[in-house]
């Protein structure tokens, strides 16, 4: 085991990227207005992973072999989780597996939020949020599902697609069960 020399300056842009996704998925509003645990970003990061590698000076760090990335309720779970840096030092996180999971509890809402994808990305800049291939997310009952889910921090915007492949292409489907339509959810 090596131990891994993360700038001060790295780590605090990687921390406050990780919080603003943490505060950027449960703000999706596809399932009904959902504040973020202010208990999850007052707490730690835990990253646990077979390895980890330390680019300088890029900043990029890079975790393999189940990795476990956990903040309070926020639980990420991928085969590989990278955090770089654009030039405008902006924070880029990116997580693959098959499939890279997001759990997260809501903080007014009865059950979490299961996220799931081929890759989870989080531009910070932007405040993107995209979910793609065979892209899942389920909440209470409801669901949507595509190749790819994109929600836009700014704007508040979830866009779902299908993908554009021939043959037998991907379509989007949004399941709502009965009671979110009753209770306004």
């Amino acid at each position: 085991s090596s131990a891994i020399d993360i700038s001060a300056e790295p780590a605090d842009a990687m921390i406050l990227g990780i919080q603003r996704m943490t505060a950027l998925f449960l703000c999706l509003g596809l399932f009904g207005t959902a504040a973020v645990l202010a208990a999850d970003t007052d707490q730690p990061i835990e990253i646990s992973a077979d390895s980890a590698m330390r680019e300088e000076p890029s900043g990029k760090t890079t975790y393999r072999g189940d990795v476990v990335l956990t903040q309070g309720s926020l639980e990420i779970r991928a085969d590989s989780l990278v955090f770089s840096f654009d030039s405008d030092n902006t924070t880029l996180i990116t997580a693959k597996g098959n499939p890279a999971t997001l759990k997260q509890q809501p903080e007014n809402a009865d059950t979490p939020i299961d996220a799931s994808a081929a890759m989870i990305e989080y531009h910070e800049k932007s405040e993107r949020v995209r979910l793609v291939g065979e892209a899942k997310i389920l909440q209470d009952g409801a669901v949507i599902e595509g190749n790819t889910i994109e929600y836009l921090g700014g704007t508040q915007r979830v866009m779902a697609a299908g993908s554009p492949e021939t043959g037998s292409p991907q379509r989007v489907k949004v399941t709502i069960p009965p009671n979110s339509l009753r209770d306004g959810k």
